[in-house]
């Protein structure tokens, strides 16, 4: 692993956001109204030339996504670049990007779920934070308010002092405590994705890291399975804690969460570190978007319970 020192420079309003899609056919009506609330939010928008083409279960051939992606990191002209939606094809892009590049753009990046491949990768190569937040389609009206005022938050480094702020009525469960305070890498991502880097040079390591998982509508036995595999692998073991987000199901399906909660005590047995249930981090309209790879302080005082930055990953103000 290579670290690279570049600091993130904020998005101001005025902006440029370059949008490009490295993995599933995007929508054109959704996609064309949400670049008009952008554009109503003050940013100005840049999308890639092949953003509405679609090539089987992806939006382009891989060597065109990876060009685009590439691109739009290398433009002087855009401050921010944000994933057009998720999906699938992020993990076949990974061998030909130039990672270091993407490292050295101090350009944040913004996407979640399929992006965490890459995300993911650049953390465990370079040490590159991103963040895992909203993807561009979901700016037509998709997230609450508060979800797109933290998104936007962040990317400008301007958020509260407690994150969870944002979403006061959130139920978090402590399944487990620990230590009142933890300070850590964090790394949030999708637990399939996660689990399909395992065995690859794009796995980070977990060791003392706050890891933070969701994932979308994937039945409680294969939640199981991949919690397992994760166990298997070593990669549960020395964590600093664990936060479960949102999995996607009804909200009257308590069965599935119930098998969750006893997934993850099995799959997490014989450790000893904190893990949280209910996080406000997923597929649904309200979540927190959250670095990936920037060490942050989490308190764990019940009924008090705090997260923010120990360390920005943004560069500071002139």
């Amino acid at each position: 692993m290579s670290t690279v020192n570049s600091m993130l420079q904020p998005l101001s309003l005025g902006g440029t956001i370059g949008i490009c899609a490295p993995a599933g056919p995007v929508k054109r009506e959704k996609l064309e109204a949400a670049i008009i609330k952008l554009d109503a939010r003050g940013f100005r928008v840049k999308a890639s030339e092949h953003i509405f083409d679609k090539h089987g279960f992806l939006s382009a051939p891989d060597d065109v996504r990876s060009a685009e992606l590439q691109a739009m990191f290398a433009d002087p002209g855009i401050d921010a670049v944000v994933s057009a939606r998720g999906g699938v094809g992020s993990s076949r892009l990974l061998s030909r990007l130039n990672l270091e590049q993407l490292s050295c753009s101090g350009k944040p990046f913004l996407g979640f779920s399929d992006l965490t491949a890459v995300q993911w990768a650049l953390w465990a190569k370079h040490q590159s934070v991103t963040f895992s937040g909203p993807l561009a389609v979901e700016f037509d009206g998709s997230l609450s308010a508060a979800t797109e005022r933290m998104a936007f938050d962040i990317l400008a480094d301007t958020p509260c002092d407690n994150w969870l702020d944002y979403f006061p009525e959130a139920q978090i469960d402590i399944l487990r405590g620990g230590a009142s305070q933890i300070i850590a890498p964090m790394l949030p991502g999708n637990l399939t994705m996660i689990a399909s880097l395992i065995g690859t040079p794009y796995m980070p390591d977990l060791r003392g890291a706050i890891l933070v998982i969701e994932d979308i509508a994937e039945p409680p036995y294969r939640v199981d399975r991949l919690l397992f595999h994760l166990r298997n692998a070593g990669h549960l073991q020395n964590l600093a804690a664990l936060i479960v987000g949102d999995f996607g199901w009804e909200e009257d399906d308590d069965e599935s969460r119930g098998r969750l909660r006893d997934s993850v005590l099995d799959a997490t047995a014989r450790t000893a570190y904190p893990i949280l249930l209910g996080f406000p981090y997923g597929h649904g309209s309200e979540r927190l978007t959250l670095p990936v790879g920037s060490p942050m302080q989490l308190g764990l005082k019940p009924g008090a319970m705090t997260l923010s930055y120990a360390i920005s990953p943004f560069a500071p103000s002139a």
